[in-house]
């Protein structure tokens, strides 16, 4: 089932103006948990939106009116959850982390992860930075942790008002690692260095400490192939999010 925060992200990830719209489904994603207590007036007073604003996206995703948006996302919020618990049934990361391709051990790997997850956790929110199809990737991972309470973007260029901190943690997606060096030079104006951050890359240079410029670098091996980089990539963003879920819904120790 599509449920409903996956529409609205499938908006905010391919919108391309910054507008009401944005700034809703923006919102909503930040605030996902807390919208089961709201009203129409309690939304547009949080968001600083528009009642009028907020009725015309909603009229978009096909409702006639708030009640009847409200009514769906607080439902699609709880089938999520049970689809999430039903999914990790069985599951384990330490499955995942065994059939991944790596250059460390299994023990070293999970204890890698654990310590990404902790930052993750730690992190006010999350900001997805790379290429299109991985971008596509990240969607399910993306929809877990918000679904979690735990805000994931997809970087956007025209937002403007964008500004890092501390309190964020960018996750970077490059095979060679030159697009995070690039993002890093280009937006310095926006703190983007106050920020935690991951790079998952092909490239062997940044797992050096002398060349490393992520906080965490999660390489995986292999040429610069892009098919393989990409089945790499599923693998990690699934094993984030099974071990994310275990971890803090869990309460598993690593």
């Amino acid at each position: 089932m599509d449920v409903l925060l996956a529409r609205i992200l499938k908006f905010l990830n391919g919108v391309l103006t910054y507008d009401d719209d944005f700034l809703l489904c923006t919102f909503l994603v930040g605030h996902y948990q807390e919208i089961e207590d709201w009203s129409l007036a309690d939304l547009s007073k949080e968001s600083g939106i528009p009642e009028s604003s907020i009725l015309s996206f909603i009229a978009k995703l096909g409702f006639g009116d708030y009640p009847a948006f409200h009514e769906r996302l607080v439902r699609h919020q709880i089938t999520r959850v049970d689809q999430i618990r039903a999914r990790m049934i069985g599951i384990s990361s330490e499955d995942f982390v065994k059939d991944m391709e790596k250059d460390c051990t299994d023990a070293e790997m999970l204890q890698y992860i654990s310590r990404i997850c902790e930052s993750i956790d730690a992190a006010g929110r999350v900001i997805l930075v790379g290429a299109l199809y991985p971008m596509s990737l990240a969607v399910e991972f993306q929809t877990d942790l918000i679904t979690f309470g735990k805000p994931v973007y997809q970087y956007h260029a025209f937002d403007k008002s964008l500004h890092f901190s501390e309190n964020d943690l960018i996750l970077f997606i490059s095979a060679t690692g030159r697009a995070m060096r690039g993002f890093l030079a280009a937006n310095q104006d926006i703190h983007v260095n106050d920020a935690k951050t991951v790079l998952i890359t092909q490239n062997p240079t940044y797992s050096q400490p002398q060349h490393q410029v992520a906080d965490f670098v999660l390489r995986v091996p292999g040429r610069y192939d892009g098919i393989n980089f990409n089945y790499q990539i599923m693998k990690i963003f699934d094993l984030l999010r099974v071990h994310y879920y275990q971890q803090y819904y869990l309460g598993k120790s690593y």
